[in-house]
């Protein structure tokens, strides 16, 4: 034997033969993480879909109440949009004038 292959350990110095195969899986959860397969059995159907999105609708308004100024309906603790409308006209007059 050689100085150089009493240093080098016996698994490195024996070659290996080389091949690419891709090794058996026993199941397809092996090869995927388990969130990638979660997928429906079967295709929801129109009534059910229906049925779920049925408790979806819009609800009433229950914080109406009228301005004091101008005794339009109006959304409590929001401007009343009439009002509103009146000072942004009378405030681009003034800014056009000046």
């Amino acid at each position: 034997m050689s100085f150089a292959a009493t240093l080098i350990p016996a698994f490195l110095a024996t070659p290996k033969p080389s091949s690419w195969a891709i090794p058996s899986l026993p199941s397809l959860l092996e090869l995927f993480p388990p969130w990638l397969l979660a997928v429906p059995k079967k295709k929801t159907s129109h009534s059910r879909k229906a049925m779920r999105s049925a408790n979806k609708g819009l609800k009433d308004k229950q914080n109406l109440v009228h301005c004091e100024s101008c005794g339009s309906p109006k959304l409590a603790h929001n401007l009343c949009p009439k009002c509103y409308r009146e000072l942004n006209i009378a405030w681009k007059a003034k800014n056009r004038s000046a």
